[in-house]
């Protein structure tokens, strides 16, 4: 709670309990199954709250209409999704359960009781109604008509909407809003303003004196799932977490508080800024959402100079719709778990030994120069200990939630990086590209500590992810 303005938690309750009150008036005035259908309304709303409390539970947000496009992308996250679930949520149907058991013995209570059985009149509900919408229309307006209007122009922080409003009012402005997202087109004169306010407030170039030095390498890109900063340069029982990743961070340019923006995309998102320099979306994924767009972008501008720009990914090529929005930054062939063979899966996907192994053959036959983007995917939630991951012996129950877990499945990856920078020198690569190493997000855990480990998800440690850049 803010202790400036503690105020607005009350608003957002008062405003939560007129909300509640708003969505069921309506059976006031319905003659015929009425309980049906008020206790399928019960359900579905419920069943939001059930599906808010897990988002929250692993995003910290409050998920937004845009993401009814990724349903389709929960195919291969099923397992994590259900991790999230907690006994506890299910007490949101319960007062439903209730109702549907001792529905006939309140009848039966009613009946012997003609005071209590009397119908309410028109009159009487159309009163009981009236004091209802007063009190939800002043909720509504009780922090300020400026801040409802900000809000829903401005604001795409859920979190700060629903302190003020309730969940059902964030849910209301955020709906409206992408209706009216999805309606908006612009006319030719504003696009002409903001093309010509893009020409005309578009810096000059910057020289660097490092322009140039990597002219002719290749270019690998490896973008390692969950890496977070806190684990680099750090030991459990003598043993280091990442020892290769350590390597690089001594003999390479290492940026160990980067940040790459994400949204409702997470890793996708990563992949999109990365290869655009764009914002991603808050509400949607931009790969689901724009995928088809043309986007200028790395790949474009490396093959407009004579490089191939090739992907690679050890999961399902139209997840995220990868296979389209890659091909609309400019990459010119993609290789997904199809053109790999069937090897242990782990996790989400197949195994980064066995996925970076098989990489390296692709990408000697790769033409020169190249562009290769790799995205691992083994460090990926629910971060499952199996014979693969289990070198730092680590008892997973000693440590909150995952965290055990992950710490595992990063030293696997970790391990296996060294044998993709060993195979790339097999293949005289190495010396010959320009390698970039980042975490597309950090992973999302409970603070914790363990041997050198001292992580606080509230700090900058839930945000930083290492960068290293080695030519």
């Amino acid at each position: 709670i803010n202790p400036a303005q503690p105020w607005q938690y009350w608003f957002g309750i008062i405003c939560s309990c007129f909300s509640a009150a708003m969505v069921f008036l309506p059976f006031i005035f319905v003659k015929k199954h009425k309980n049906l259908f008020a206790t399928i309304w019960a359900f579905v709303l419920a069943l939001l709250l059930f599906v808010d409390t897990i988002y929250f539970s692993y995003f910290s947000a409050i998920p937004s209409v845009g993401l009814l496009s990724l349903v389709g992308e929960a195919n291969g996250t099923t397992s994590a999704i259900i991790g999230l679930i907690k006994p506890q949520y299910f007490l949101y149907f319960f007062d439903i359960l209730l109702v549907i058991i001792f529905i006939k013995p309140i009848r039966a209570f009613l009946r012997k009781s003609p005071i209590l059985l009397k119908k309410s009149s028109l009159i009487t509900n159309l009163i009981f109604s009236t004091v209802i919408i007063i009190g939800f229309c002043y909720s509504i307006l009780l922090p300020g008509v400026n801040n409802l209007r900000n809000t829903y122009n401005h604001s795409y922080d859920s979190i700060a909407t629903s302190h003020y409003y309730g969940l059902v009012i964030t849910h209301v402005i955020d709906t409206a809003r992408f209706i009216n997202q999805e309606i908006s087109i612009i006319s030719p004169a504003e696009k002409a303003e903001i093309h010509d306010w893009v020409i005309t407030n578009n810096p000059a170039q910057q020289i660097s004196s490092l322009n140039g030095i990597a002219a002719g390498k290749n270019v690998i890109l490896i973008q390692v799932e969950s890496l977070g900063s806190f684990v680099i340069n750090q030991t459990i029982s003598g043993k280091e977490v990442t020892p290769t990743l350590n390597n690089l961070a001594k003999t390479t340019d290492y940026f160990p508080n980067n940040r790459f923006i994400i949204g409702a995309g997470h890793t996708s998102d990563t992949d999109f800024v990365v290869n655009s320099s764009y914002f991603p979306l808050d509400d949607a994924s931009a790969f689901v959402r724009y995928g088809r767009d043309d986007f200028s972008g790395l790949p474009k501008l490396l093959t407009s100079n004579g490089y191939s720009a090739y992907a690679y990914h050890g999961y399902s090529r139209d997840f995220w719709s990868r296979n389209v929005a890659l091909a609309s930054l400019g990459y010119q062939k993609f290789y997904a778990s199809d053109n790999y063979s069937d090897g242990q899966q782990l996790n989400m996907g197949l195994n980064d030994g066995d996925f970076l192994s098989e990489t390296v053959d692709y990408i000697v036959n790769q033409p020169k120069p190249s562009l290769s983007t790799v995205i691992t995917l083994s460090s990926h939630i629910p971060f499952e200990i199996t014979d693969l991951t289990k070198d730092l012996g680590i008892n997973a129950r000693d440590y909150p939630d995952q965290a055990g877990g992950y710490l595992e499945n990063i030293n696997y990856v970790d391990r296996m990086l060294a044998q993709f920078f060993n195979k790339l020198k097999e293949n005289n690569l190495y010396d010959d590209s320009l390698i970039i190493v980042y975490g597309d997000h950090t992973p999302v855990l409970s603070s914790f500590s363990a041997g050198s480990i001292n992580y606080d998800s509230e700090s900058d440690q839930g945000l930083e992810v290492p960068l290293f850049i080695k030519l």
